[in-house]
């Protein structure tokens, strides 16, 4: 078959319209175990039969296999470390072997398909509409990734909408452009790797972490990212006749330390260290602590906190930030007696040293406020979910 671009853009049309008609109604048997995965195999089969083979820069795709390669293994390794910090519990998959099948050919044969077709439908047509039709695929991908359906008919708080925009839409964004860009510039293989490897790591292992969804979202969007800035380069660089100023300014080692830093800076946020921030959201530790500020809490134990210092413990619920004015011992076990620097009278209730989270070290002024915002959108969400019944 000779490169058309009006049979790529109909058999584009075919994918979107699928894709809309399989987000609007409730996924059932019949989808799971049947059509998704024989649309998505039968359509690939027809295009691996009816569309050339395209030219490769074999040394470039070989490379671009390596990086993914290693990629992946970065992926496994953050994600397995991360539980080191959280906690790890049970896979929600069925990790024996027919669930390992059932998984690979209701999950693992779609994942491959598309990816094939992607790099199919990309090479279809001539050189100078190759970019046009990724980013048309690319945001059809996207778009297709939407669970439409949970939307539909449902109230939801605003944190669950930038939840759901920061574990689905903006990774789903960040991995099509580096499909699209490895479908351009190599084949469907690196796409297939990665995504079934990194899919397969999850129905496979015993354990996974309970990583905040924060943390899974940013590790979901950061590797693509990283790994389509060092192909982009890598590809400058394989570029007969490139700028080499270009290529300079293309080098990710320029802006990986940066991403590097705001990783670590959202997981400190996160309480993934020794040490972790608290917003201060009352006014009963003023003059020392004000609403709005940031208090740096050391997490600790209770011999190593005395009379004078300010701590961080658990209630029903909630976490409470004020200044020991007690410490005292009762069967072995260390109470505190605490109370707001601004409050007339002590707690009314004693702090037994299992609720005690760690002592403020230090302060930041004001930088407490988006927090105070965040904790209210998670108040939001609460709400309607009770509303709602959800």
């Amino acid at each position: 078959m000779q490169k058309s671009k009006l049979a790529t853009i109909f058999l584009v049309i075919i994918i979107l319209i699928y894709g809309f008609l399989s987000k609007i109604h409730d996924i059932n048997g019949l989808y799971l175990y049947v059509i998704n995965p024989l649309f998505w195999g039968a359509l690939s089969i027809i295009l691996a039969i009816s569309m050339r083979k395209s030219f490769e820069n074999k040394k470039l795709k070989r490379n671009i296999i390596q990086y993914t390669t290693v990629a992946v293994l970065v992926y496994i390794i953050v994600y397995m470390v991360s539980g080191l910090f959280v906690t790890f519990g049970r896979n929600p998959y069925n990790t024996s072997f027919i669930g390992l099948i059932k998984n690979i050919w209701i999950l693992g044969i779609p994942i491959c398909a598309k990816e094939f077709i992607r790099y199919k439908l990309i090479n279809n047509v001539y050189k100078k509409d190759e970019v046009k039709i990724a980013v048309i695929i690319a945001i059809i991908y996207i778009l297709i990734d939407i669970e439409y359906g949970k939307f539909i008919g449902h109230t939801y708080a605003t944190l669950s909408i930038i939840k759901y925009v920061s574990q689905v839409i903006i990774p789903s964004i960040a991995k099509n452009i580096l499909f699209s860009y490895t479908a351009i510039y190599s084949d469907a293989m690196p796409a297939m790797i990665y995504q079934f490897i990194t899919n397969l790591y999850y129905w496979i292992s015993p354990i996974l972490p309970n990583s905040p969804w924060a943390m899974t979202a940013i590790l979901d969007t950061v590797i693509p990212t990283i790994l389509f800035l060092y192909i982009r380069y890598e590809k400058n660089i394989l570029t007969p006749k490139k700028d080499r100023q270009e290529i300079i300014n293309t080098n990710p080692g320029n802006i990986i330390p940066l991403i590097i830093i705001i990783i670590l800076a959202i997981w400190f946020a996160l309480g993934l260290f020794p040490i972790k921030p608290i917003s201060i959201a009352t006014g009963s530790m003023e003059d020392e602590l004000f609403t709005g500020d940031i208090a740096i809490i050391k997490k600790c134990k209770a011999n190593d906190v005395n009379v004078g210092d300010i701590i961080e413990y658990k209630m029903d619920g909630y976490t409470v930030v004020h200044r020991i004015v007690e410490k005292k011992q009762k069967n072995g076990d260390f109470f505190f007696v605490t109370k707001g620097d601004k409050n007339n009278a002590p707690d009314k209730d004693e702090v037994n040293e299992n609720q005690l989270i760690g002592k403020v070290i230090f302060k930041i002024k004001y930088l407490g406020y988006p927090a105070l915002w965040f904790n209210k959108l998670k108040t939001e969400e609460e709400m309607i979910k009770v509303e709602t019944g959800q």
